[in-house]
């Protein structure tokens, strides 16, 4: 038997009150808090060093990150075509001058001024020819006195009525007489051909001889033409 004044040691406890109670006698101890704070520091330097790693990964000196393909370089690459100055003349809404795309046409040109008014004679003119630099593109009105059409591009053709004066046969350029109304380059050097074969034109009527020049066109070309 036990002696009076001693007691049983009670057994040892269970459950989580009896976890957190040993686990607090634990820490009541320096050498496991001190082992504790150790294993933190740890912890949490070897944190720090993994975000350095990463940041000096991504930025690597010399080197910068490869550009996403754009657009142009995945498709096809596109050329502007330089723009050309041409001065629209006469019977069109917005007479002056507008700038077309190189290789435009006349029409072009004539669209680019307003478009011609109604009374405008757009027949005269070769619509389909392509214009240049400095060109000007005289627009007649029906019934009005023909005037040079823009064909071969030479900005430099005297006009007709009311202009510098009409186009010399026997000086002629083929540009120049392919802005004539209804002459085109095969007709030029007509012209031109019939021209050396006479050893020059003594007379505007000799425009007839040329083949191709019927009265209709002789008609138009008479007060456009001289010798």
């Amino acid at each position: 038997m036990l002696p009076i004044d001693q007691t049983p040691p009670r057994p040892p406890g269970r459950g989580p009150a009896a976890f957190v109670e040993a686990l607090r006698d634990r820490l009541s101890d320096p050498r496991v808090r001190v082992g504790a704070l150790l294993i933190v520091a740890a912890v949490v330097g070897y944190g720090f060093y993994q975000v350095g790693q990463d940041q000096s990964a991504s930025a690597l000196p010399g080197e910068s990150p490869a550009p996403a393909p754009s657009m142009r370089a995945i498709g096809t690459t596109t050329t502007t075509r330089p723009a050309v100055l041409v001065h629209v003349a006469g019977a069109v809404v917005r007479p002056g001058l507008v700038r077309v795309p190189a290789g435009s046409r006349v029409a072009d040109a004539i669209a680019a001024a307003g478009g011609g008014v109604p009374e405008a004679d757009l027949d005269r003119l070769n619509l389909a020819a392509k214009v240049v630099d400095g060109q000007r593109i005289p627009v007649a009105k029906i019934g009005e006195p023909a005037v040079p059409a823009a064909g071969g591009g030479d900005a430099t053709v005297p006009e007709a009525a009311g202009g510098s004066g009409p186009v010399d046969l026997n000086a002629a350029t083929p540009a120049q007489l392919d802005t004539l109304p209804g002459v085109g380059p095969s007709l030029a050097a007509a012209i031109i051909a019939e021209r050396e074969r006479r050893g020059g034109f003594t007379s505007v009527d000799q425009l007839r001889d040329v083949r191709g020049i019927g009265d209709k066109r002789f008609a138009d070309l008479k007060p456009l033409v001289s010798v």
